[in-house]
């Protein structure tokens, strides 16, 4: 959304981001914001109001409710005060933030746009967070609102356009709206790895974002025990979420000393750390709502010209292949992606064909550039 907002705020526009207070992934609350139900803010051109959320890490299914029902809350409170809109977006997840959308639309005589990057209620079911039926069927209720209310809806793959369309939502409705990069910022660079306790000659397999249950990230680290015996290729993820700390304790059981785990980083640092890197890593759950998504780190991956070594369907797995710019593994099999990962580090010029050809599809496919186009379509 920040992307959304400093693109909109071009001369003549007067953009206003309602959020929460930045307390994600950690759940620390900067001193700034404590004891403070909001705050006023400006970036650049942007006028930003922060309410106040619950404050939590990104773990445990309770208090991540109680985060977004706080927020839902306060910032539904906030749209009151908010100044006339032409047009208001909401990004899902989270889910409920649509209710704060759909009262500011409604008090202001707005347009109402909803951005859909993961499917709700649909993730949370399969995840197991849901199994009461007057529960789903409450949620159910809401998202067919959010869909019947929306005067346009945008959606982060073809496939959640595509169960869209099968649930009988107008097809003049839906936009697709791929994650992006920013091409000129993620871009292939030299950065010295041996700053960050790295030897030259180290073969890096990275893994940059949420260590949550959507990711079959303790996988990795058995990937990780079958290739110690080459002791140059190291595996790096970076990044927090509900499941980091079970990774390190598994890591530390099978005592893979080839692990490293660094906490989240500012994107400037991810640029550098990704660029060091050789191999990109997406490891997603055999979770359909997951495996069909087409997650944020894979642009950044391949903006950097970095070949990606994937368990995934759907899109993502048939532009990887069809552009030749990643290899593919069957979800779960440890071995299979220890055999991929491994033809990369025995053949450099597969590694770097690859990586040239993530930069291209990158740049034809992923680029903000594309993303913005369709944007300035959509609100027109």
């Amino acid at each position: 959304m920040a992307r959304i907002a400093d693109h909109l705020s071009k001369p003549g526009n007067e953009v206003t981001v309602l959020t929460g207070f930045p307390s994600y992934p950690t759940g620390i609350l900067p001193k700034t914001y404590t004891w403070k139900l909001w705050a006023s803010e400006k970036d650049k051109k942007v006028n930003i109001l922060r309410t106040y959320e619950y404050p939590t890490p990104n773990k445990g299914v309770i208090k991540r409710l109680l985060n977004y029902f706080s927020f839902t809350v306060s910032a539904s409170l906030a749209a009151l005060f908010l100044p006339p809109q032409d047009v208001v977006i909401v990004s899902s997840p989270s889910f409920f933030a649509g209710i704060a959308g759909l009262i500011a639309a409604k008090l202001k005589k707005s347009q109402f746009i909803f951005d859909i990057r993961d499917l709700w209620p649909d993730s949370a079911i399969e995840l197991g967070f849901l199994k009461s039926k007057w529960q789903i069927k409450l949620l159910e209720t809401l998202e067919k609102t959010y869909y019947r209310r929306a005067n346009k809806i945008t959606t982060a793959t073809p496939g959640i356009k595509r169960h869209l369309l099968a649930e009988k939502v107008p097809p003049e409705k839906l936009v697709l709206l791929l994650n992006s990069v920013n091409t000129e910022k993620f871009k292939p660079q030299k950065v010295s790895r041996e700053k960050y306790g790295f030897k030259k000659d180290d073969f890096i397999v990275c893994y940059v974002g949420n260590h949550g249950r959507l990711y079959d990230l303790q996988n990795i680290i058995k990937t990780a025990l079958i290739l110690k015996i080459f002791p140059k290729i190291k595996f790096l993820f970076v990044g927090e979420g509900e499941e980091k700390e079970n990774l390190i304790k598994l890591a530390q059981k099978l005592k893979t000393r080839n692990v490293i785990f660094l906490p989240e980083k500012p994107n400037d640092e991810i640029i550098k750390i990704v660029n060091f890197s050789d191999v990109g890593l997406i490891s997603l759950a055999n979770i359909k709502v997951s495996q069909e998504s087409m997650p944020v780190k894979a642009s950044e991956y391949l903006g950097c010209g970095k070949p990606v070594v994937a368990s995934i369907s759907g899109d993502m797995k048939k532009y990887l292949i069809d552009h030749q710019a990643g290899l593919i593994y069957p979800t779960g099999s440890a071995q299979k992606a220890a055999e991929a990962i491994l033809k990369l580090y025995h053949n450099p010029k597969l590694l770097k064909k690859m990586g040239l050809n993530g930069r291209k599809l990158a740049l034809e496919v992923f680029s903000d550039k594309n993303f913005y186009k369709i944007l300035d379509q959509l609100k027109d």
